[in-house]
């Protein structure tokens, strides 16, 4: 059972501590724990609560890495992607992508079957081993007809048709982290979510010692590890000292994406060019113009994405009004048979990602793959410091951490076998048969942990909010299994409740109050709970249920 104990956690010596929650810190420290070596995972907040909560959420195999003849890439996301969906197959399923073809030049539909064949050649073995259900089938050409079927009113001045490919959308993306860090677990690691790194130092002993502050109590630990990596997004330059290179100063993009009430396209995540001029300097085969997506998602519409550079503190990070206006208003340029408007916004996501440069013409280059690197310091050799790009290609650079972990230590056990499920009964009674399908949904194999919750639950007496879909069972498990120590936990990291749009307030203070019937929390507490989730909506325009 996953415990915040970080008393139990400094009592050992670490062969590898990982330091981040997001995706690239969830990854490897499953890939190292499975590899048989005694791994820790702490995270300054909650687990994925930072820029890997805030991506567009299609696991993509790197098509538009063709117009960088990037095959290596290319490979590289498609085999994450693969990892990712056969992990959690609850969690993902196909999705179909279009982007309309216009002429006979970059844009028309010759280079689109080839890329399409390319594409399919290089994910020959893209399905291998995942359930038929999530298979992605090959790419194909749409006529012009079909294309204006699912996009009315599109541009329609030499239009030839459109080319659709699959990638794969990943219906809860902090989830899906989560089963890294749950996996993980399930092969002997330690993870603890609200304790931050605050300093490293060399030991006498070969080992580091690394200081790690309880942000709910506020209590000090000192751990020992045999080798670090540093895995904690924008907070990088800042968690640990031994991290920071040289005369080296990381720029970062605030990368947005928008959530829309508005189903625009219900079928197909559609590509649309942008309203303005982009130039990717590294691209071989250059399109001009930067695409936007429009992806089908839960009933609702994300539209993605927007960069500007951001010089705030990561802790600092803030959306405004204005930006968020700014997007409606470009989607609105790209495709005016939207209509959208700043109130049909029902979230957004906003993440820091590292980027290169910014033109004249303020056109940002992004970094474009994720890299790791040891600190210029003399005795911290065994430091790995990872600058994460992709949230696909996060299984990737977890392999190749390893690599460079084995071959600087070795673990005492070999490889770990994952710890099997204690014996839960298989018998169910109505009111649990009435709700496993739903929790199968949301939690996959981890349902009957929820459903073993009921055993002695009334039927009239389960739900927290039944138009929700919200079980009390679900909320005793999270709290007792999952880590979650707060409203927003729940809310948005481990739910789904509130990720694409405010639950209302009437949902929010039930939640709340359930919990803090278990966590003795006084009416302060709970008040304080309630405002740190609305914050995160902080500047939409809010609708009560």
């Amino acid at each position: 059972m996953p415990t915040r104990d970080l008393t139990k956690l400094s009592a050992d010596i670490l062969d590898v501590l990982v330091i981040g929650g997001g995706a690239h810190g969830a990854t490897i420290a499953y890939h190292v724990s499975k590899a048989g070596y005694r791994t820790a995972l702490v995270e300054k907040n909650d687990f994925c609560g930072a820029t890997s909560a805030s991506s567009l959420k299609i696991l993509h195999g790197g098509l538009r890495y063709l117009q960088h003849l990037n095959i290596k890439r290319m490979r590289h996301s498609i085999t994450a992607r693969r990892e990712m969906m056969g992990l959690a197959p609850y969690l993902v399923q196909p999705l179909a992508c279009m982007m309309p073809l216009y002429g006979k030049g970059l844009r028309g539909k010759r280079v689109m079957q080839a890329a399409l064949f390319l594409n399919d050649c290089i994910g020959w073995d893209r399905n291998d081993d995942l359930p038929p259900a999530i298979h992605l089938p090959r790419g194909h050409i749409v006529s012009e007809k079909q294309c204006r079927q699912i996009i009315p009113d599109i541009e329609s001045e030499d239009l030839h048709g459109a080319g659709v490919w699959y990638d794969a959308l990943a219906v809860d993306t902090e989830r899906l982290i989560l089963e890294y860090i749950l996996g993980s677990i399930d092969h002997g690691a330690m993870a603890v979510n609200y304790a931050e790194a605050k300093a490293v130092a060399k030991g006498d002993d070969d080992l580091y010692q690394v200081t790690i502050q309880d942000r709910l109590n506020n209590e000090t630990h000192q751990l020992k590890s045999r080798f670090i990596v540093n895995a904690s997004g924008p907070w990088l330059e800042q968690s640990i000292q031994a991290s920071k290179k040289k005369d080296t100063k990381q720029r970062w993009a605030l990368a947005l994406n928008i959530v829309s009430r508005k189903k625009i396209f219900t079928e197909y995540a559609v590509a649309l060019e942008g309203h303005g001029k982009y130039e990717d300097k590294d691209a071989i085969i250059k399109r001009g113009k930067r695409l936007y997506f429009f992806v089908p998602w839960r009933g609702h519409t994300m539209i993605g994405t927007e960069y500007r550079e951001s010089i705030a503190d990561p802790d600092d990070l803030e959306v405004k009004r204005e930006m968020i206006q700014n997007m409606v208003e470009e989607v609105n340029a790209i495709y005016p048979s939207a209509q959208l408007t700043y109130e049909d916004i029902s979230f957004f996501h906003a993440g820091l990602l590292p980027m290169r440069s910014q033109s004249e013409e303020n056109t940002i280059q992004m970094e474009k793959n994720s890299t790791f690197f040891s600190p210029e310091i003399p005795g911290f050799s065994r430091v790995l410091s990872v600058k994460g790009v992709k949230y696909t290609t996060a299984p990737h650079i977890a392999h190749e951490i390893l690599k460079v972990i084995q071959k600087q230590i070795q673990p005492e056990s070999g490889t770990v076998t994952a710890k099997k499920s204690p014996g839960i009964a298989t018998q169910w009674n109505p009111v649990q048969l009435q709700c496993k399908g739903l929790l199968e949904r949301k939690y996959g194999r981890r349902a009957v942990h929820i459903l073993s919750f009921m055993e002695n639950e009334e039927d009239s007496d389960i739900w927290i909010d039944e138009a929700s879909s919200l079980l009390k069972a679900e909320v005793k498990y999270l709290l007792s299994e999952e880590m979650a120590c707060k409203l927003a936990d729940i809310v948005l990291r481990r739910t789904g409740l509130g990720t694409a749009e405010y639950p209302g307030r009437r949902v929010l203070e039930k939640l709340v109050n359930y919990m803090g019937g278990m966590l003795a929390w006084n009416e302060a507490r709970k008040e304080q709970e309630i405002e740190d989730v609305l914050r995160r909506y902080a500047p939409l325009v809010l609708q009560e249920s």
